[in-house]
C-alpha cells in the first residue's frame, strides 16, 4: 500500500527541505517550475503546493502572486524550532555547534527552573516534581528514548509552572519542538545511565532544597549526559598532533659527540675508553700559538697514532688490511644504527675518521695546509 495524500506532502516537503539546508537550489534561491518539481517527486501539483505552503508556514520559503517561489537564506530562516534544518548535515562543524547550543539553553532552563521552585515552592508542589524525576530516572532506565524524551520535558514544563514563568512555558514548548524536528536522529540516543544519573541527583536536590548541589553537581551531570548524545550523534572533529618546535632535527656534530670530542678546536676532547677500561684516544694539547710551527701537530699526530697502535696491539695489528681507515665508512656502515656494538675493526674505523677530523682541526688552527 503506497503512502497517503498526508504522507506525500510530508515526504516532498522534507525533500525540499533537505535540497534547501545542503545549498541545493539555485544561488538565486529561485524553485524551478512548478511542473518540473511535480514530475521530479513523481506528484501532483497540488500535492507539490501543499509542501511548499507548509515550507512558508515555518518560514524557509517565500511566495508572491505571480512569481517564482523562493527559498529564504539559512541565517535568516533558522530559528529554534526551525533546528532540525542544521541537522541535515552532521559532519558540518556548523550542526555541532548550533546543538551544543541547543543543550546549552535546555540545562540552563532546567538549572534555573528547579533553582526557583526550591527557593519558593511549596512542599506539594515540591513533591510533585520529585515525582516526575522518579518516572523520568525509570524511564531511562527501562523505556525507549522517546519515551525519555517525553518525560524530561514534562519535567521542565512543570518546573516553569510551579515557577510562575509564562514565558519560560512557551520556552520549553519552542524547546521541545527544536528537539522533535530532529527526533529521529536524536531519539535512539536518549536515555541510559547519564540520564538517569541526573535525574536522581534532581530528585534529591528538590527534596532537600539544596541550591549549591542544583548549581554544581546537578549541572555538570546534565552537561555529561549532553555531551554523551552530542559525540554520539556529530563526534568533534580530531586535532592534530602538534608538531615539536625543535622538528626532531638531529645537531650537526651528532658524529663528533658520539666519538665524545666537540666540533670546536679551543674545547677538550673527552676520551673514549676500550672495552678493557684503556683510553683509546689521549685528549690533545691546548691550543698554541701558530708561530710553533709544526712540531706540535706532529707530536700530536704521532701520540694519537700511538695509542691507536696500542688498541691494534694484540687483535691483527701485523694485517696491513686493517690499517687506519681515513675514508668514509662503506654504506652499510653508514646506516647501522648508533647504539649497536660494532666489533673492533669498527671501532677502528670510527677512531680513524675522529683522528682525521682532529688533524684538520687542529691544522686549521695552526694556520698549517690540511693535506
Amino acid at each position: 500500500m503506497g503512502m497517503g495524500r498526508g504522507g506525500l506532502v510530508a515526504y516532498v516537503e522534507a525533500q525540499l527541505e533537505r535540497d534547501i539546508a545542503l545549498g541545493r537550489v539555485h544561488p538565486s534561491g529561485h524553485f524551478g517550475p512548478e511542473a518540473k518539481l511535480a514530475r521530479r517527486f513523481n506528484v501532483c501539483r497540488g500535492t507539490l503546493r501543499e509542501a511548499v505552503r507548509r515550507l512558508a508556514a515555518r518560514g524557509l520559503v517565500v511566495q508572491h502572486p505571480g512569481r517564482k517561489t523562493r527559498a529564504v537564506a539559512m541565517d535568516e530562516s533558522l530559528t529554534l524550532e526551525n533546528l532540525g534544518l542544521a541537522m541535515h548535515d552532521v559532519r558540518s562543524p556548523n550542526a555541532r555547534w548550533l546543538l551544543e547550543g541547543y543543550f546549552s539553553l535546555k540545562r540552563q532552563v532546567l538549572v534555573e527552573l528547579l533553582a526557583d521552585c526550591c527557593a519558593r515552592a511549596s512542599d506539594l508542589d515540591l513533591d510533585r516534581l520529585r515525582y516526575m524525576c522518579f518516572q523520568l530516572q525509570d524511564a531511562a532506565r527501562w523505556e525507549s528514548g522517546a519515551t525519555c524524551a517525553q518525560a524530561e520535558f514534562e519535567l521542565l514544563r512543570q518546573a516553569a509552572r510551579v515557577a510562575a514563568r509564562p514565558g519560560h512555558v512557551l520556552l520549553v514548548q519552542s524547546l521541545q519542538r527544536a528537539f522533535m524536528g530532529a527526533a529521529s536522529q536524536l531519539l535512539p540516543l536518549m536515555g541510559g545511565e547519564a540520564l538517569r544519573e541526573w535525574a536522581l541527583c534532581a530528585m534529591r536536590v528538590v527534596s532537600e532544597r539544596d541550591t549549591q548541589a542544583l548549581q554544581h553537581e546537578l549541572a555538570a551531570l546534565l552537561k555529561a549526559c549532553d555531551e554523551r548524545v552530542l559525540n554520539a550523534f556529530a563526534p568533534a572533529p580530531r586535532k592534530p598532533a602538534a608538531p615539536s618546535p625543535e622538528g626532531h632535527h638531529e645537531p650537526v656534530t651528532r658524529d663528533t659527540e658520539v666519538l665524545g670530542v666537540s666540533a670546536r678546536p679551543d674545547e677538550k676532547v673527552t676520551p673514549m675508553e676500550s672495552d678493557s677500561g684503556m683510553s683509546l684516544i689521549p685528549a690533545p694539547p691546548e691550543r698554541v700559538p701558530s708561530n710553533s710551527g709544526g712540531t706540535c701537530a706532529e707530536d700530536v699526530m704521532g701520540t694519537v697514532l700511538g695509542g691507536l697502535s696500542d688498541v691494534r696491539t694484540g687483535s691483527d695489528a701485523s694485517c696491513p688490511e686493517n690499517g687506519l681507515q681515513t675514508e668514509a665508512p662503506p654504506a652499510s656502515d653508514r646506516e647501522r644504527p648508533h647504539g649497536v656494538n660494532h666489533p673492533r675493526e669498527s671501532v677502528l674505523i670510527h677512531v680513524g675518521r675522529w683522528a682525521s677530523r682532529l688533524w684538520r682541526l687542529i691544522a686549521h688552527s695552526l694556520g698549517l695546509p690540511a693535506s
